[in-house]
């Protein structure tokens, strides 16, 4: 009589990553990250709306 054996598993099937699941090195975590991307690109229209404005 055989003995069951498990199934062997999907080639497709990706490997756990748990260093995906940490806090990001710069600013603490990534709600800060995207805070300061979206103040970045704010500063940078209200610098480029003045600009057109000084020099139209």
């Amino acid at each position: 009589m055989t003995t069951p054996s498990t199934p062997p598993e999907p080639a497709g099937t990706p490997t756990p990553r748990p260093e995906l699941d940490d806090a990001p090195p710069l600013l603490g975590s990534w709600r800060n990250i995207y805070l300061f991307v979206l103040g970045t690109l704010a500063l940078l229209i209200a610098l480029f709306w003045a600009l057109t404005r000084a020099y139209s």
